[in-house]
């Protein structure tokens, strides 16, 4: 495994290198820490170089760089006590910060990604900068977005005498390719003593269900359409309950000593998944990346943007690096160019 650990100096990169250093990785596990200085002498000297501040805006992009360095050797030391002096390697860069990492995180072929969240407005939620953003959609692997634990969370599990460490993980599937990039990676991690996962989806209301017992549907077609919806609705529940009855079988498999549960829900999955997150509560939201619509909808500006958006607690966006775009359609022929029949 091979974790490339993002950090700027805010208090919630500190937290993401908490979390690193407490969760349990795979033997041989490589950590590349780096840390992304934006060129800050050219930046100022656009606006004030006809002053003649050349020279101060260099000293303190000069300070700048000499306090990045101390913070990566800082950091450093205490994850090669972890993972061996061999194992961790720094790296100091210059540029804009998301196109950076995301350059790094291909040359060296990371498996996964660390970004401390930071940034909260007054409803607490995390305000979506240009770094995360960039990174989430252009990243050739998983994402981790980690927070602190918030306030709220921290009382509930007080109040039920549980463990304040990062344990309980949330799982959100539906029946799409990316969901099944998500169990491979939950699958293929190692995980704290004690992790307790909770896998989820929910059942969406269905476009035309809202127009039951209106307009043209009223009168004698509005039995049979009801009975449409019914069956409708049975058959993605079924499937859904399919997906949860998979996942929990391979969990339960693969961490035979974890506490593991499931639940189907009704409702929109960008309220679901983010209540349910605050609800029980999770430490971490574990979702892919892409989706499509059915029972629930996973995609990129969707449910995993949204989720990255107002969760309240860290969040893995699972990437798959080898999904492609949908080629165009081909253009149409005009009858002049169509190939007549053969007889």
């Amino acid at each position: 495994m091979k974790v490339l650990l993002c950090t700027d100096g805010f208090p919630t990169a500190e937290a993401a290198l908490e979390v690193v250093l407490y969760r349990p990785w795979e033997e041989g596990t490589e950590v590349r820490i780096i840390t992304v200085i934006p060129p800050l002498h050219d930046l100022l000297n656009r606006v004030v170089g006809i002053l003649g501040v050349d020279n101060m805006t260099r000293k303190a992009h000069g300070q700048l760089a000499e306090d990045a360095k101390d913070l990566l050797v800082k950091y450093s030391e205490r994850l090669q006590k972890k993972f061996g002096n061999d194992k961790v390697s720094s790296h100091l860069l210059e540029g804009r910060p998301g196109e950076k990492i995301v350059a790094e995180a291909k040359s060296w072929d990371c498996d996964t990604i660390v970004l401390g969240a930071h940034g909260r407005n007054d409803s607490g939620e995390f305000l979506f900068g240009s770094v995360p953003e960039y990174v989430l959609s252009h990243a050739p692997c998983p994402v981790e977005i980690l927070r602190a634990t918030s306030i709220s969370a921290l009382v509930s599990e007080i109040e039920h005498n549980e463990t304040i460490e990062e344990d309980k993980y949330l799982i959100a599937l539906d029946d799409s390719n990316g969901s099944r990039d998500v169990m491979a990676e939950v699958l293929s991690r190692r995980w704290p003593d004690g992790a307790r996962f909770r896998v989820i989806t929910a059942v969406e209301p269905l476009p035309f269900q809202a127009y039951s017992g209106l307009g043209p549907w009223e009168g004698t077609g509005n039995e049979d359409f009801s009975e449409l919806v019914r069956k409708t609705v049975t058959a993605e529940k079924a499937n859904a309950t399919k997906v949860l009855e998979d996942a929990i079988s391979k969990l339960k498999e693969a961490f035979p000593e974890a506490e593991i549960s499931m639940e189907l829900l009704d409702g929109y999955a960008k309220d679901r998944v983010l209540n349910y997150a605050r609800e029980w509560p999770a430490d971490m939201i574990i979702v892919g990346s892409h989706g499509h619509r059915g029972f629930v909808e996973f995609v990129l500006g969707s449910v995993s943007k949204a989720t990255a958006l107002h969760a309240p607690c860290s969040v893995l966006v699972v990437r798959n690096p080898h999904l492609k775009p949908t080629p165009p359609a081909p253009p149409a022929q005009s009858p002049a160019q169509a190939t007549p029949p053969s007889a």
